[in-house]
């Protein structure tokens, strides 16, 4: 049927004008807004990023100062050289960016200061002193820190505790019994140029043996603290480097954004638009973190803001001049207005799409006949002029990585099969040079016929490989964690739910052969069972268990861990499940072994012996309890390496040395006195329990057929601990009644004659 116009029809022109000015204006402002809706919402996953990257890298230094804790626990002292090798054990410049050093200050009372400097000078610092002078309650010295270098050398001496900040991190530290960071400090090793913002990270270490259930306690039990002080630029260049160069980012001290508690500021002079503040807290300390960008404006799609509306106007033009053919010509009106009608559905359709979703480049494929309409910005994306790219869906998937195309088809077809209701997938796609990048490819079905089948599907692409880049460099330093810390986690049961590497190279066993066990996989007879349960008393009651643990791996061999065992609670603070926190110890533990064991007979030497016999001589005077000594020799000795040689009497020794250990009570301590002499050290055990091991051992002696010698007897010297008595007294009485023993012919216990 024809259509006739008359003059009223004139107007339309010119009201589609309006209308599409003010479509024009009004796409141009929802694009704008869409843009800079997605601006901000690419500013929350780079600023969550940034934070998540921070709370790692402090969480990993936490684990260093741990380790360094664990040090001193295992050890009765630790020197400077221990020091200096577990520093470099570590490769703080390799793997832990960022950190000033790694120290350890010790607490002084003003009682010991002089002596404490005195300590110092004479191993080798002539000049060492306590700084700054004048008299407190309580000093701190910085003794150990490396790496000992010009920067680091000015903080030796230091007295920490002297400065309010520090002060206030340390008590923290100390009433707590965790990890605690300072407020915004300048670093005493700053000098010379580029002087930066610092801040320090505390971890007490604690005195042994004393009780450390309340703050006060822990006060009175504080030994020192192991810290590693930070500069804040250093530290943060070294998390961040060049990842997010369109975020500007500051660190203020505390909920202030004051310009003296600036911590760090990326230093950009861009004039930032988008903003963005939060708060982190780390080891009870809180930074307020500034977030800022104008990237709207710089954005690669920017030009839709402007495509868009001019597209609007083109196509407003163009049905203006339809409009007005039409009236001049209206043999060919309703053809040119059906094309006209098509063609901006079609545009409207794409542009829609672009509003709606967050690609950057466009496609539009037609399901019947495979024929993909990409746009210039999705040719430009990877490298590729408008012309060198066809409509072939073919060509479409070649740029595909061949590894993500079986997953990247599956997705497609369960959107066209109605299974999800868009089209979503990240994958791979090779560029114009030949590298890949990776890409998020989303997509809707537009179209369908009246049976439901589908037509038209149109979708977009936006470049994510700088997120999937810092995806990576995340996955890295968490790697470098599974690789270096020996860690496992296990449910309420004790069963083993996660392992790092670090625990399964150490074990010998497998992460799968590891996973769903107990630690009694690892279990090594010699650790007795009352440790493992104030182990688990201990986690169970909700607080941490540290301590000494010799394990058996998979290959049968031995090797000991400082461990740490912690409980891990939900937001409702109960116990979910348990972690635990390891420190390789066995060379330490070998060290340990050979200086303080007879080489011949694997008993405790006599350096060993006269230590112990210190400690338990000392807490029998202090608790008033019984405490008696054993000596004893084999009888004829002289005559076994006459007959036999040597090497018999070494036999003879090492047999000897095996009856009386597995003889006595755990409690009682053997060792070889020196030659064929042998002393027992017995806690709580007066002159008559003493007698009576004594005629025991003898018994056992006697009945023993010994290689070579065939039976051979022991004689034993006794006596008891007498208030006035020290080491010499009750040794010399021991010895005058085994020489007794031997005077009245041997294989006889004599006792002590006492005034």
């Amino acid at each position: 049927m024809p259509i006739h116009f008359n003059k009223s029809h004139k107007v339309w022109p010119i009201v589609t004008i309006i209308i599409g000015l003010l479509f024009s204006a009004l796409s141009g402002w929802l694009t704008y807004n869409y843009y800079k809706e997605k601006e901000n919402l690419r500013l929350d996953l780079a600023s969550n990023e940034i934070i998540l990257l921070v709370q790692n890298r402090m969480a990993a230094y936490e684990q260093v100062l741990k380790s360094g804790v664990g040090l001193f626990n295992a050890s009765d002292m630790v020197s400077r050289k221990e020091w200096t090798i577990f520093v470099k054990e570590h490769k703080l410049n390799e793997n832990f960016k960022g950190i000033q050093g790694f120290g350890y200050s010790e607490v002084v009372l003003p009682q010991n200061k002089h002596q404490h400097e005195e300590r110092i000078r004479k191993e080798g610092f002539a000049d060492f002193k306590i700084y700054p002078d004048g008299k407190r309650e309580l000093y701190t010295s910085i003794i150990y820190l490396e790496p000992f270098d010009e920067r680091n050398i000015r903080a030796f001496g230091y007295d920490m505790f002297s400065e309010k900040i520090r002060r206030i991190a340390m008590k923290k530290a100390m009433l707590n019994g965790k990890a605690a960071l300072s407020g915004k400090i300048k670093l005493v090793q700053e000098f010379n140029t580029d002087i930066q913002a610092g801040f320090l990270m505390y971890l007490p270490v604690y005195k042994k043996g004393y009780k450390l259930d309340t703050p006060q306690e822990r006060a009175l039990a504080i030994q020192g603290f192991v810290y590693a002080p930070f500069r804040a630029n250093d530290l943060m260049n070294g998390i961040l480097g060049k990842m997010f160069p369109n975020i500007d980012f500051e660190i203020y001290d505390g909920d202030s954004i004051a310009k003296d508690n600036i911590l760090y500021s990326s230093n950009s002079n861009n004039k930032s638009k988008l903003y963005k503040k939060t708060n982190i807290t780390m080891n009870g300390h809180t930074w307020t973190l500034i977030f800022k960008t104008n990237s709207v404006f710089k954005s690669e799609n920017i030009y839709v803001i402007f495509l868009i509306p001019s597209l609007i106007l083109i196509l407003t033009f163009l049905l203006y001049s339809l409009l007005n053919s039409l009236i001049k010509t209206e043999k060919n009106a309703v053809q040119i207005a059906k094309k006209a009608t098509q063609k901006l559905q079609n545009s409207e359709e794409r542009l829609r799409y672009a509003l709606e979703g967050a690609g950057d480049g466009l496609w539009d494929w037609n399901l019947v006949t495979d024929e993909v309409f990409f746009s210039k910005r999705w040719k430009k994306m990877l490298g590729f002029s408008e012309d060198e790219i066809g409509s072939d869906i073919d060509e479409w998937k070649s740029l595909i990585h061949p590894e993500d195309l079986e997953h990247m088809d599956a997705d497609i077809t369960a959107h066209i099969e109605g299974k999800r209701d868009t089209y979503k997938n990240e994958h791979r796609v090779k560029c114009k040079d030949g590298s890949y990048k990776w890409i998020l490819d989303r997509g809707i079905i537009v179209s369908r016929s009246i049976d439901g089948t589908p037509l038209r599907m149109v979708g977009s692409q936006s470049d994510i490989s700088e997120r999937k880049q810092s995806q990576l460099k995340l996955a890295y330093y968490l790697e470098i964690i599974d690789k270096n810390v020996i860690s496992s986690t296990t449910d309420l049961h004790g069963k083993i739910t996660k392992v790092s590497q670090a625990f399964s190279d150490i074990s010998g066993y497998s992460k799968n052969e590891l996973l769903g066990k107990s630690h009694n996989i690892l279990r090594h007879k010699d650790m007795p069972s009352s440790t493992y349960k104030e182990l688990w008393k201990t986690i169970q009651s909700g607080n941490i268990w540290e301590g000494e643990i010799k394990n058996k791996r998979k290959d049968g061999s031995t090797y000991w861990v400082d461990a740490t065992i912690s409980p891990v609670k939900n937001e409702q603070g109960e116990t979910i499940n348990y972690t635990s926190i390891r420190h390789d110890i066995t060379d330490k533990k070998r060290i340990e072994e050979l200086s303080v064991t007879d080489k011949l007979t694997q008993l405790y030497n006599r350096l060993k012996l006269d230590e112990i016999f210190s400690m338990k001589l000392a807490s029998a005077r202090r608790y008033n309890s019984t405490f008696s000594i054993i000596m004893m020799d084999i009888d004829y000795f002289k005559s076994v390496n006459d007959t036999w040689g040597h090497q018999a009497g070494d036999d003879i020794l090492k047999e000897f040395a095996t009856i009386i250990k597995n003889n006595i009570r755990e409690t009682d301590v053997v060792g070889r006195w020196g030659g064929e002499e042998f002393l027992i050290l017995s806690s709580e055990s007066d002159l008559e329990s003493a007698i009576k091991l004594s005629e025991k051992l003898r018994d056992i002696v006697s009945l023993f057929k010994f290689s070579f010698a065939g039976h051979k007897t022991a004689s034993f010297g006794v006596s008891s601990y007498h208030a006035g008595d020290d080491e010499k007294t009750m040794v010399k009485r021991a010895d005058d009644a085994l020489y007794r023993a031997k005077e009245n012919g041997r294989n006889r216990v004599e006792v002590e004659k006492y005034d």
